[in-house]
This record gives structure tokens, C-alpha cells and sequence, in this order.
């Protein structure tokens, strides 16, 4: 007898919709910061500097969602 609940259709759909506009949200800001690093609004050296952190910071970010999602699929 299993006692976990079954996964719908609809709550896969649900997370893969959720991610989809997550990932839209993360281009669209990308494209944006990069507009403005060629019409020189943000300087190149102070988004130089950034962009290492922030690219450490997506690591790390990813790697944990990574480990919940496996985790919680036992």
C-alpha cells in the first residue's frame, strides 16, 4: 500500500510554469543589465567587479535547488 500522494498532471504543469517565468524574469533582467553596460550607464569596471560575485552567488543558488529537488524526490 502507498500512502504518498500521487502527483497530478497538473501540479508538474504547475512547477514547469512557475519555472518557465522564472527563467524569463532572469533573461529579461540579463538583457537589461547588458544594455546598460553598452550604452555605458553602468561603468564596465563596476560590473566587472559584480559580476564575479553575483556569478558565484547563481552557483551556489543552483547547486541547493539541485540538492532540495533530489532530496525531495526520494
Amino acid at each position: 500500500m502507498n500512502l504518498e500522494p500521487q502527483k497530478t498532471g497538473s501540479e508538474i504543469r504547475n512547477h514547469s510554469g512557475l519555472a518557465r517565468i522564472l527563467a524569463s524574469v532572469t533573461i529579461l533582467a540579463l538583457a537589461a543589465i547588458t544594455i546598460l553596460v553598452v550604452l555605458e550607464v553602468i561603468p564596465r569596471s563596476a560590473f566587472a567587479e559584480i559580476a564575479g560575485k553575483t556569478a558565484m552567488i547563481a552557483g551556489v543558488c543552483a547547486v541547493s535547488v539541485l540538492a532540495i529537488g533530489f532530496l525531495s524526490r526520494r
